[in-house]
C-alpha cells in the first residue's frame, strides 16, 4: 500500500509537469463547453425538447473521458515503454501491479476532475440543471473510465512504437467521437453508419449521461446502455490481459 501510495503521488507529479496532458486532458474539454455554451445559449432543439447544450454536455464529458482513457493513457505508456522505462523498472523492488493499478487511479482522478470541471461551467454559465441521481452518475462516469482505459490498453498491447500510437489513437478516438452522437444527433446519419453508432461505447455512454442529468432517468433505464459498455469493458480488457507486454 506504501509502495503505491508514493508511485501514485509520482504520477500526479509527472501529470502536473506534462503540459500537453494537461493541455488535452483540461483546456481542451473545457474550451467545447465554453465555444458551444456560447454558440448556442438557449437556443432549443425542438425535436429532442432540450436546450442544444443540455444535449451537447454530456457529449463533452464522454469526449473529455476518450482523450483521457484513449489519447493520453496509451500514447503515454506506449512512449514511456519504448524508452524502456518500465524495463527498467522490472529490475526494481516495484512491483508491476503497482506500476498499472497507480496509472490507473491517476487517469481516473483525472477524469473525475474533467467531468467536475465541465459540469460545474454548464451548471454556473448556461443553466443546466442536473436532475438525476449523483450516485448514479458516478457509477456511470466510473464505466465509462473504465471503459475507455481498457481501450486504451487494448491499444497498448498492438502499437509498438511511439510514433505510430499517435495516428492511431486518434483514429479511434476520432471515430468514437464523430459516431458517437456527440455533437449532433444520430438520426442525421445514413442508416449503415447508425447501425455502427449503436454499438460504439460513446453513443451508450453518451445517451446514459443524458438519461441521468437531463431527464432525470434511474438505471432500470439504461440497462441496454450500461450492458453493451460493459461488453466492451469485457473485450477490450480481456484481450489487454491476454497480449500485453511491458517491452
Amino acid at each position: 500500500m506504501k509502495s503505491l501510495s508514493k508511485q501514485l503521488a509520482m504520477e500526479n507529479k509527472l501529470f502536473l509537469r506534462n503540459m500537453d496532458d494537461l493541455f488535452w486532458t483540461i483546456v481542451f474539454p473545457l474550451f467545447f463547453i465554453l465555444l458551444y455554451g456560447f454558440i448556442y445559449k438557449d437556443m432549443m432543439w425542438e425535436d429532442y425538447g432540450m436546450r442544444a447544450i443540455d444535449y451537447i454536455m454530456p457529449g463533452i464529458i464522454v469526449m473529455a473521458l476518450m482523450v483521457t482513457g484513449i489519447m493520453s493513457s496509451a500514447t503515454g505508456f506506449i512512449e514511456d515503454r519504448q524508452k524502456g522505462i518500465y524495463r527498467r523498472l522490472s529490475v526494481t523492488p516495484l512491483k508491476k501491479y503497482v506500476i498499472i493499478l497507480s496509472q490507473i487511479i491517476n487517469r481516473y482522478m483525472i477524469m473525475l476532475i474533467q467531468t467536475f470541471i465541465i459540469m460545474i461551467i454548464g451548471v454556473l454559465l448556461f443553466n443546466v440543471s442536473i436532475s438525476g441521481n449523483y450516485f448514479l452518475l458516478l457509477l456511470v462516469i466510473t464505466l465509462g473510465a473504465v471503459c475507455f482505459l481498457s481501450i486504451g490498453f487494448f491499444l497498448v498491447t498492438f502499437v509498438k512504437n511511439a510514433r505510430a500510437a499517435t495516428p492511431v489513437c486518434m483514429i479511434v478516438f476520432f471515430m468514437l467521437l464523430f459516431l458517437g452522437g456527440i455533437f449532433f444527433p444520430l438520426n442525421i446519419m445514413p442508416d449503415f453508419l447508425r447501425v455502427i453508432s449503436n454499438i460504439l461505447p460513446s453513443t451508450q455512454l453518451n445517451d446514459a449521461l443524458r438519461m441521468v442529468i437531463i431527464e432525470g432517468l434511474g438505471i432500470s433505464s439504461m440497462y441496454k446502455e450500461l450492458l453493451i459498455t460493459g461488453g466492451w469493458i469485457i473485450v477490450t480488457l480481456g484481450l489487454s490481459i491476454k497480449f500485453f507486454k511491458w517491452e
